[in-house]
């Protein structure tokens, strides 16, 4: 690379996500051009104001309260001054070896454990990745389903960085600011995978009905009626086993519409006459081949269909048992 080209790169291309590339070459070329890693690391320790902070913190902590109380040293605002007065040059020698050798003893017992807090993942999260998980979500709260337009979206470390998680696609889920405030560093749950609750005994949670759908996403499942009342009448499921749709989450609800936005959207374009929908959530439980596992109807509606209104009124004849869903309504 040329002087000029250098020079290029510093004014126009480099893109700053931290401030870790200016620091690096200014120590290189601080170094004359050329430095080890350790080196390297040393400098840019020196310009982290964070680092300072910390460190501040912890003297006040510990140890500047234990060695107050055993009168090893005074301590004036932010002054700390040894009690023993001024030490000689043969004094100073004997307390920085002492010092060393006891700080050996306990590195070689303990080893590099004893600075692990010190070595949890910091750097904010690439923007590359909080893209990609933001996507992932859909632009919505894992946990509750809010989306971007209603809530301040956090990208979430699953595993806390305070536990030593780190910044990895696979460690990170969107939640809203209330849900993340909530979560804090307490708990460390995929909510994008949380197992669904299923009930061994009914149709829709069978792995031979799922796998009849004709669409999904996340929480919901879409499989084509049986015994339709119009051509591609569809139900829309959430995976988790709920009795209706007053019981689904604000999350399932959400999947669950998206699911209709889209397979509406494609029957608009692929089946003939579609002017308009039926959209039915039945919570009534009086019949007696319902089950009872939340369900969405999509029907779709044609000019001269026949059909007047949803039920078994007139038009809608009730659909009968038979076999597979046909008692599904």
């Amino acid at each position: 690379m040329t002087f000029d080209d250098f020079v290029d790169f510093l004014e126009n291309r480099m893109r700053l996500s931290h401030v870790y590339q200016p620091l690096l070459i200014r120590s290189l070329v601080a170094a004359g051009g050329m430095a080890t890693l350790r080196q390297l690391a040393m400098s840019l320790l020196v310009e982290d104001e964070s680092q300072i902070v910390f460190y501040e913190n912890r003297i006040k902590q510990m140890p500047l309260p234990v060695l107050k109380k055993h009168k090893v040293v005074t301590q004036a605002g932010d002054l700390i001054t040894l009690a023993t007065g001024p030490l000689t040059f043969e004094q100073r020698s004997r307390v920085r070896l002492l010092c060393e050798q006891r700080l050996q003893t306990f590195l070689q017992e303990r080893g590099l454990d004893v600075w692990a807090y010190r070595m949890l993942e910091t750097d904010p999260v690439p923007e590359v990745l909080r893209y990609q998980a933001l996507a992932a979500s859909g632009g919505r709260c894992t946990l509750c389903g809010v989306t971007r337009k209603e809530a301040t979206l956090h990208v979430d470390h699953i595993i806390p960085r305070s536990r030593g998680g780190k910044n990895t696609v696979e460690n990170l889920q969107v939640l809203c600011w209330e849900c993340n405030c909530s979560k804090a560093n307490r708990d460390s749950t995929d909510f994008r995978v949380a197992e669904a609750e299923t009930d061994p005994g009914c149709l829709f949670c069978s792995p031979g009905f799922r796998g009849r759908a004709v669409a999904g996403n996340q929480l919901a499942y879409a499989v084509r009626h049986e015994h339709p009342v119009t051509e591609e009448h569809t139900l829309v499921i959430p995976f988790r086993h709920t009795p209706d749709y007053f019981s689904m989450t604000t999350a399932e609800r959400n999947d669950a519409d998206d699911l209709l936005r889209h397979l509406s959207g494609e029957m608009r374009v692929s089946c003939a006459g579609v002017e308009g929908f039926h959209v039915a959530a039945e919570s009534w439980r009086a019949r007696a081949f319902t089950p009872a596992h939340a369900h969405i109807h999509l029907i779709p509606r044609r000019r001269g269909d026949g059909l007047v209104g949803l039920g078994e009124g007139p038009g809608l004849p009730p659909l009968s048992p038979g076999s597979g869903v046909s008692p599904v309504s």
